[in-house]
């Protein structure tokens, strides 16, 4: 039966890793059409609107909080493209004011015009408190409760696509006799 146990641990990878691109794929793959919708929209909807409210540069980004980029890094199909499309956008507003790196915030005293332009030129596309903070935490949210589905999935390909909960029910004992006993009535 080894054949058996390869055809489960590949399985299990690829619905985990179908679940880590896209919420519910992983179900999906293992016929849980219904439990698949629930995860994507579960999943899907605080993630992008969490990205809506935050806008992309400032919440895809690990330099403003580098643990909450980790938990969002849950739904990696989101997660990564964001990321990039965030640095490509710094990128162009840095080729855009010739810069060749992102201008330092002075410690203490005045701000350098460089940072001055670059702080102007990226504030369109920034969110601030408290928007910027509750967007972060609607896609930490969603990438936390992903992973939760990933290991559900690999769960599920692992048990056959039963739930980690399901027990089999034991067969309820014998009676003394088939058939039941009557009474003699005198």
């Amino acid at each position: 039966m080894p054949t058996d146990s390869k055809d489960t641990t590949m399985k299990s990878i690829q619905a985990g890793l179908l679940t880590w691109i896209l919420p519910g794929a992983g179900h999906f793959m293992l016929g849980h059409r219904r439990l698949a919708l629930v995860f994507f929209v579960a999943i899907s909807f605080p993630y992008l609107t969490g990205l809506a409210v935050g806008g992309v540069v400032n919440s895809v980004n690990p330099r403003t909080n580098k643990w909450l980029f980790l938990a969002e890094l849950g739904v990696g199909g989101y997660t990564v493209p964001g990321y990039l499309i965030s640095q490509k956008i710094e990128q162009g507003i840095l080729a855009e004011l010739n810069f060749d790196s992102i201008p330092p915030q002075p410690t203490h005293g005045q701000q350098s015009e460089e940072h001055k332009q670059w702080v102007t030129r990226r504030s369109q596309y920034v969110a601030y408190y408290p928007e910027s903070d509750m967007a972060q935490i609607y896609l930490a949210t969603a990438g936390l409760l992903n992973l939760l589905a990933i290991l559900d999935a690999i769960s599920r390909a692992q048990t056959g696509g039963l739930p980690t909960f399901h027990r089999e029910l034991e067969p309820e004992p014998a009676a003394a006799s088939s058939t039941p006993k009557q009474e003699s009535s005198s």
